[in-house]
């Protein structure tokens, strides 16, 4: 019998353990930042309308011009996180100081300068612990330490530096990739370019409405427009179901002991989906594999037209 109950101690044992160790891995995974977003992947996507785009009275037109930009990035923001843990504040500062330092003069190795740099002061955090006294009848909550915790952003131009970053950043225990940011130089000459592709197209779509239905437009026209960025974070989709293992508790067949069935761990991954192309009425560099930004140019622009008599 005290066998029996061994037993059924370890087993529990067991499977607190692995409860533990799903809890540890997916607080990993919650930093990455392309797993936050699966979860709003549907709210974050921009929908085009792809139904008719020039509208018409006997007075008026509407034509309504959308034209879609995949851009790659001229630079990247990669943000890193780390922590230490240490008896004293002073003490986990300087230990996470030593890391970032000697990862900062690694880096240097791949010519980033230090000006592409920032470190960022994120927490200073109490580390508890519990103790039991003496008579054994009391559990008892105290102070183990302080954990520091700093983020290291990093600008780079390169998209193949990412991979040897994140290599040299393991050196130093470095392994939550917090996110990457795709960033362009020059917006205002992006915007004007779309504007300028945009206005192209009505003015085609107005000359073909007006050379098939003799209309004769009066004043001048009114136009709205805008612009929306769609960076690659929204974009992600999930692949499959599962990342941890799953297991059960249950009795066995023959008798009535604890039994644990542990379940096949399953892969996950999520793969870049961009823009759908329907409803534009032009798309530039769409054959670029490389993810980038996707700029969205919407005009709208209103002709008014004499009345017949």
């Amino acid at each position: 019998m005290k066998n029996h109950f061994y037993n059924i101690k370890t087993q529990i044992l067991i499977v607190l353990v692995l409860f533990v160790s799903t809890i540890l891995i997916k607080s990993q995974i919650s930093g990455n930042q392309v797993y936050k977003n699966q979860n709003s992947y549907q709210n974050n996507r921009v929908q085009i309308s792809d139904s008719k785009n020039i509208y018409t009275t006997d007075s008026t037109m509407v034509i309504n011009v959308n034209v879609l930009l995949n851009k790659k990035a001229d630079f990247l923001k990669i943000t890193l996180g780390l922590s230490e843990e240490a008896e004293s504040p002073k003490k986990a500062i300087e230990k996470i100081n030593v890391r970032i330092q000697n990862f900062i003069r690694k880096l240097s190795l791949l010519g980033i300068k230090k000006e592409n740099f920032f470190v960022d002061f994120i927490a200073q955090t109490k580390v508890y612990d519990v103790s039991l006294s003496d008579d054994k009848k009391l559990i008892s909550e105290k102070i183990k330490g302080f954990e520091i915790k700093k983020n290291i952003i990093i600008t780079i131009s390169n998209h193949s530096e990412i991979e040897k970053i994140i290599s040299y950043a393991s050196d130093y225990q470095i392994y939550d990739i917090i996110k990457v940011d795709y960033m362009n130089d020059d917006l205002e000459k992006i915007h004007q370019e779309l504007l300028y592709e945009a206005n192209k197209i009505a003015n085609r779509k107005k000359e073909e409405y007006l050379k098939s239905y003799k209309k004769e437009i009066i004043g001048n026209p009114t136009m709205n427009y805008s612009l929306n960025y769609i960076f690659p974070a929204s974009q992600y989709q999930q692949y499959s179901a599962y990342e941890s293992s799953d297991f059960d508790l249950m009795r066995g067949y023959y008798n009535n002991d604890l039994m644990i069935k542990k379940m096949e761990r399953k892969s996950k991954t999520f793969y870049y989906e961009g823009i759908p192309y329907n409803g534009f009425d032009k798309i530039i560099n769409n054959q670029d594999p490389e993810i980038g930004i996707q700029y969205i140019m919407n005009i709208s622009v209103k002709y008014d037209f004499k009345k017949n008599r």
